[in-house]
């Protein structure tokens, strides 16, 4: 982060205009986001997407990985997961409209393995182009509630998911939220 105000320091002194705004650009990379005392924050090993966790929840490793790069932090039967995926489109508008992702991601996880049903529960873009989506299943293992954001960025879909059980999900919801607000993938 200190490279940002040695970058203001010579351009400064080398004559270029410095605005405001790049001003208040390196403070806050040096200054860091504000966030919660009891947050853990996570980057990714390649950089390219950065959030934010409660502490009570702990990095856990997944014996076979099977896309570009993965992640997952639990506590108990809480979980949030990122895992990253090249593609060949260019915004998630290219592949369809919230709903119809959502659609996909629920018959999808109604194909999954002991899984009785499951429901969409909301799907929606948000502001920055991601979709936010919200989907419940009910499986031989229980019955779960998941929140995802789904990000298309330089050819690479970013998708996380942050999961209770049904009976435990108002509850887990802010800890879920606070992932899934901070979640911020780096244009490459």
């Amino acid at each position: 982060r200190m490279w940002w105000w040695w970058w203001l320091v010579v351009a400064t002194a080398s004559g270029l205009q410095v605005g405001r705004r790049d001003v208040l650009a390196a403070a806050a990379l040096v200054v860091g986001p504000a966030r919660a005392a009891d947050d853990a924050a996570l980057v990714s090993d390649l950089g390219d997407f950065s959030f934010r966790y409660p502490e009570t929840f702990q990095v856990a490793s997944k014996p076979v990985k099977t896309h570009l790069e993965e992640v997952l932090v639990k506590s108990g039967k809480r979980q949030i997961g990122v895992v990253v995926d090249r593609v060949k489109i260019d915004s998630l508008a290219d592949f369809g409209t919230p709903d119809f992702v959502g659609d996909k991601v629920v018959a999808a996880e109604r194909g999954r393995d002991g899984v009785l049903a499951a429901d969409l529960v909301d799907a929606r873009r948000l502001d920055d182009g991601s979709y936010r989506l919200e989907y419940t299943n009910e499986s031989s293992r229980g019955d779960t509630h998941f929140i995802a954001r789904v990000v298309v960025a330089d050819h690479r879909l970013y998708v996380m998911t942050a999961q209770a059980r049904v009976d435990d999900f108002l509850a887990a919801k802010p800890d879920l939220e606070v992932a899934l607000t901070s979640f911020r993938v780096r244009q490459l």
